[in-house]
């Protein structure tokens, strides 16, 4: 099994709120994280995705969550009344970690959560594993090192560790049953299974959707557009939907865990900026999945620089909370062509980087961060993201960083 980075996280907030919310997409590992130890120890569990137990939960949701002692209840949002329950319960006694719920749709979604648990809950998002989690990989991302130091020390640069990046981890992406699965077919098997499911029975309890191949449709070109500017009178106008339903499905897709926008930088810096947000999807194996990506296609494919964008994105935007849980990403895009694909800000401070779907980077790559380090009298470092296995300066405070490499050792 894999070990999750997230446990310590989890335990942390359980002694500190009296509810804790794990959510994400379906079989992201949520169950098995919460039926871990030493999370699962001396709780009682509860899985609404059993008839029986969502039945009488549904009849007499205060006879569940008033029962004494810890308590995990598995897949809450299918039936979101509990949370009132959970409310009642709280405001008697607000002891620590006395609820860990899980969610497979965004629970901001549920029209009560905003005031029910307002000040009672932490969330604790779960993606699909990052390749730092599938490798058991020692210390930190050398990226999130970089981030939290605003520098890089030369001797950690010399010795980080970096193996030559696994392009067919595009492929397979991070849900556990496609990362682990034994072949090709195997993989291809249970994500249709999982697009099927999602279209046939998650999809139908989070919204009233008529035509089902419609919303289809939108998904195989919303994932067309991964690592792109999100354009949505384009998209819908190619999906054949009018731009309010257009709309309404991404943020379903949203609500879902599936897609993520990611806001462009609004800061006024003596340009014309671009304030559409960009569209990523949150696994790439299920982007490939969806548009028919095979391993002999990637190599050659149009869309290979975007879907390493894509699962560069989705790797830092997974861990980034566990290394600076304050930090904000942004994007930022000009209209006389400057455009840098992260801005990571922690309090004052901007740290742009680039991504590069390459073996091998030179300064060239770096001169969207020497124009944008330049436009802002920036004198803190920036860095390229890429596919190979050096660690190396290419061009002054610019540092190429192999997106595997780690410090080795937790700092």
């Amino acid at each position: 099994m894999i070990e999750r980075v997230y446990t310590k996280r989890l335990l942390e907030m359980l002694a500190v709120f009296p509810v804790v919310a794990v959510i994400g997409p379906r079989q992201v590992g949520k169950s098995t994280l919460v039926l871990s130890e030493p999370i699962a120890r001396n709780r009682r569990y509860v899985t609404l995705d059993d008839l029986t137990s969502r039945t009488l939960a549904e009849k007499d949701p205060l006879a569940l969550v008033e029962q004494a002692g810890p308590l995990t209840i598995d897949e809450i949002q299918l039936v979101p009344g509990l949370l009132r329950g959970i409310k009642q319960q709280v405001d008697k006694d607000r002891s620590a970690g006395r609820y860990l719920i899980t969610g497979s749709a965004d629970l901001n979604s549920c029209a009560d959560l905003s005031h029910v648990l307002a000040g009672r809950v932490g969330v604790l998002p779960l993606p699909p594993i990052t390749y730092f989690e599938e490798h058991g990989m020692q210390g930190i991302p050398l990226w999130a090192h970089v981030l939290q130091q605003r520098a890089i020390d030369p001797s950690i640069a010399a010795r980080s560790h970096a193996e030559s990046f696994n392009w067919n981890r595009l492929l397979t992406g991070g849900f556990p049953p496609s990362l682990t699965a034994q072949s090709d077919s195997q993989r291809t098997l249970w994500l249709e299974a999982f697009r099927t499911t999602y279209l046939e029975r998650d999809l139908r309890r989070l919204s009233d959707i008529g035509h089902l191949a419609e919303f289809a449709r939108l998904m195989e070109l919303s994932a067309a557009r991964t690592g792109q500017l999100l354009n949505q009178a384009e998209l819908a106008r190619d999906a054949g939907l009018s731009p309010a339903t257009a709309g309404r499905y991404l943020s379903i897709l949203e609500a879902s865990f599936l897609i993520q926008r990611l806001a462009p930088y609004y800061e006024n810096i003596g340009k014309r900026l671009v304030k559409s947000a960009k569209l990523y999807w949150k696994d790439t194996g299920l982007v490939c999945h969806l548009l028919g990506i095979r391993a002999a296609d990637l190599a050659a494919h149009r869309l290979k620089g975007a879907l390493f964008e894509t699962f560069v994105f989705g790797e830092i935007q997974a861990l980034l909370p566990l290394y600076l849980p304050q930090a904000r990403f942004y994007y930022l895009r000009a209209h006389d062509g400057l455009e840098i694909d992260g801005l990571i800000q922690q309090g004052p401070d901007l740290i742009p980087f680039e991504i590069k779907a390459a073996q091998t980077v030179t300064a060239e790559d770096a001169k969207s961060l020497r124009r944008w380090m330049s436009l802002r009298r920036h004198d803190g470092i920036g860095f390229v993201v890429y596919a190979g296995t050096r660690v190396q300066l290419i061009g002054r405070d610019i540092w190429a960083i192999p997106i595997h490499a780690t410090t080795g050792s937790s700092l």
